[in-house]
Parts: C-alpha cells; sequence; structure tokens
C-alpha cells in the first residue's frame, strides 16, 4: 500500500493549478444557498436537513416475552454542511450531524477531478461505494428507513477511492480502500475494506413524455478483519424499533461480500431491487464448527407516483435525486407530488451452527411532497420474525432537505 500512496501523490503533484487573488462569488439559490463564480470554477453550497420521526410499535405476545418495545419520536437526522469547487478540479464536501445528542462528522473528503487516465481520486471520510440504495441519500430513498440489505453494507469510512464515469456517464467505475472506522473517525489496526463496484445504464432516456431507465450494478467487497469479533444486529425497517437480529461471530480472518442490483424508472412506475451474498471466513481458533459462514438478503420495492411525476436519477451518482412536484403545494391550488411504494425485503442471518435468526418485513409507504425541499412520509412496516414473532409499525417522518 505505501508504493500505491507514492504514486497518488505524483500524480496530484502533476496536475498544474493556477492561484487566483479575488474570486468575484454570486448567491443564488439550488436546493440550498449556493455562491458561484462567472465561470463556475469555484463554487460554495450551504444546506443541511431535518428529519422528525415518530413511531408506534405493536408486538404480539410471542415477540414481547423476547423484546422490550415501545412508541417514541426522535429526530432521525440533524444535519449541516458545505460543499464546493477550488480552482475548477478540487471539490469537497463537510457535514456533521447533531442527531442522537451529539456531534458526528458524516463527510468530510475532497475530491481531485481531472486526474489523467484514472479520472477522479477521492480521500477522507466518506460512503463506500457499496449498493444503490445505501449510495441514494437518505433524503431521496422511497422508504422512511433503507432495506434489511443494508445490514451489510458499510456507510461511512476513512479512506480513498478512484472513480470514473464513461460514455456520457452510462459506465461507472469505482474502486476504493478504506480503515473500518464507521462513525469514530479514527482508526488504528490492521482492518481493512476494499471495494468494487460497476454501474451500467443500458437505457437512459430524459423526454417530457417518455422517462426511461434501466439501472443493473455489481459490487464486490474484500473485509480484512485481522481475526477480531464480527457483530451483525439488525432491526425491523424502523430506527426506533428493538433489534430483533443478532449475529456473533467471536474470530474473523475475512469477509467477502456479493451484491447486485436492477433499477428501472418508467415514467410515473419505479422499480428497484438488490441481493446481496456475504461469507463470512472464521480464524483458527474460533468456537464455531465451520470455517465459513454464508449469509444473505434481499428486497424488492415498487413505487408509483399517482400524481404523474416520477422518481429523478443522477447519473453523476448513480442514485435517485430529488424529486420536483408538477405543482407546489399553494402554487396555483397545487398539491404537491404524491407517491405510494410497497417493498418485501429479507435477512436471513443462520447458516449451520451460527443462528443469528431471519427476519422478513413488508413495508407500505406513502410519499407527499410538498415542494422539492419538504416531504412528508408514512410507513407501515409488518415484520416477520422467524419462529419468534410479529410486529406491526406505524411511523411518519416530517423532512426538510435543501
Amino acid at each position: 500500500m505505501r508504493y500505491l500512496y507514492i504514486v497518488i501523490v505524483l500524480v496530484l503533484f502533476s496536475i498544474n493549478v493556477q492561484s487566483q487573488n479575488k474570486v468575484l462569488l454570486k448567491p443564488s439559490w439550488e436546493s440550498g444557498l449556493k455562491f458561484s463564480s462567472e465561470d463556475d470554477h469555484f463554487s460554495i453550497k450551504i444546506g443541511g436537513r431535518i428529519q422528525y420521526d415518530i413511531m408506534m410499535i405493536s408486538q404480539d405476545s410471542s415477540l414481547n416475552s423476547h423484546f422490550d418495545a415501545s412508541n417514541g419520536a426522535e429526530f432521525r437526522r440533524a444535519r449541516l454542511y458545505t460543499s464546493g469547487t477550488l480552482y475548477n478540479f478540487i471539490k469537497y464536501k463537510f457535514q456533521v450531524d447533531f442527531a442522537g445528542n451529539g456531534v458526528a462528522i458524516k463527510d468530510a473528503f475532497l475530491t481531485f477531478t481531472k486526474i489523467p487516465y484514472l479520472g477522479n481520486l477521492t480521500v477522507g471520510n466518506f460512503k463506500e461505494p457499496r449498493g444503490f440504495e445505501m449510495i441514494t441519500s437518505s433524503k431521496y430513498i422511497s422508504m422512511m428507513e433503507r432495506s434489511l440489505t443494508n445490514v451489510y453494507d458499510n456507510d461511512r469510512n476513512l479512506g480513498f477511492m478512484l472513480h470514473n464515469q464513461f460514455l456520457s456517464k452510462r459506465l461507472s467505475l469505482y474502486a476504493g480502500y478504506f480503515y473500518p472506522t464507521g462513525s469514530n473517525v479514527n482508526y488504528s489496526g490492521n482492518a481493512y475494506d476494499m471495494t468494487f463496484r460497476i454501474v451500467g445504464l443500458p437505457i437512459f432516456k430524459n423526454e417530457s413524455d417518455n422517462y426511461t431507465v434501466l439501472h443493473l450494478d455489481f459490487g464486490f467487497s474484500y473485509e480484512f478483519h485481522d481475526y477480531e469479533k464480527l457483530l451483525y444486529t439488525a432491526r425491523p425497517e424502523a430506527h426506533l424499533a428493538p433489534k430483533y437480529l443478532k449475529i456473533n461471530i467471536d474470530e474473523v480472518k475475512s469477509i467477502n461480500e456479493y451484491n447486485g442490483g436492477i433499477v428501472a424508472i418508467y415514467n410515473q412506475f419505479a422499480f428497484e431491487s438488490e441481493y446481496t451474498y456475504a461469507t463470512a471466513i472464521t480464524g483458527p481458533n474460533s468456537a464455531l464448527k465451520h470455517s465459513i459462514y454464508k449469509l444473505s438478503s434481499y428486497y424488492t420495492t415498487f413505487s408509483w407516483f399517482i400524481s404523474g411525476e416520477h422518481k429523478n436519477y443522477n447519473k453523476s451518482k448513480v442514485g435517485f435525486d430529488k424529486v420536483s412536484p408538477n405543482k407546489n403545494l399553494g402554487d396555483d391550488g397545487g398539491l404537491g407530488a404524491w407517491e405510494v411504494a410497497i417493498r418485501y425485503s429479507l435477512l436471513d442471518l443462520n447458516d449451520k451452527d451460527a443462528q443469528g435468526g431471519e427476519m422478513n418485513n413488508i413495508t407500505v409507504g406513502l410519499n407527499w411532497y410538498l415542494n422539492p425541499e419538504t416531504k412528508v412520509s408514512f410507513n407501515y412496516v409488518r415484520s416477520n420474525v422467524y419462529k419468534i414473532g410479529l410486529a406491526n409499525i406505524y411511523q411518519m417522518r416530517f423532512q426538510i432537505a435543501f
């Protein structure tokens, strides 16, 4: 790895940067307050999001005997960020979250663009390129929470990533090296992740009467755990609900994770599905009987804009983007945009003598987009914990994101 760092430094020094003493920035509103130079070589954007959630939960008697559950409310996310461009080829983002009675750094990274032959290099704390639903911002996902498959997806970690897009952004490639820092934003040890992803857009039509997208992706991650413990926990698709599943493998050498996804949009209809398969390789001193354990999960989501809008796909971010209603609430009698969605997801953490449990969820959602920055969501979640019991969950979210 030492030699790779040296190559990266040499590449960066090979880029010619011409400094400027004064740059005039003009203000504008672009789903957030933005200041930009006339040539767009310099820009600063300031934004944030607030997500306030309310949840009510009802467990059957069997599930009640195993888990305590209570109704509740929380600020799911309360974030501020700044992002922008410097000298035309350097991009940055810094984002903090104030939810959960603390302050956590979420994004803190630089992206060096236009590197000859390589494309772009991102360094710092940011999302690993794992899965469509994880890459899509929580502002734009179809349901209030990501699916059960998300249990395998590392969120943000310290690291670096090479990435590039080809064929008018119809083909995207990602390769990253990360340390398992999570929300700590620091790490000391030998563990690491190597993550790769390829995304293709066989179909992309953005016409006034024909918005059609077909997205295909495949990802692979190798996680070296340095013979440490592995812990996966999973709650149903409601952040205030109990964690019904738990698997703890006492000594893990590494994990191989495979992920594939498909997303299709045809005008106001959308389909989204992903499958994740992971193999955990235990260490020589593990108390478990086998050397390899296989875990899996998948989900499928259908959605429909009953008011005639459609999901927006961002080719640069290879994920969903904000929805703009045909008529915002209050504009000439407009009622905003209305979307209904249904999702089925399953998570299986059982294999041989490692029994973490199995759960499936059916989630039904209703999203009301008052305008491009404001959304109200309602979700009903029916969670079935295999051989234990059932839970019915009702939740709402009030969101402003800019």
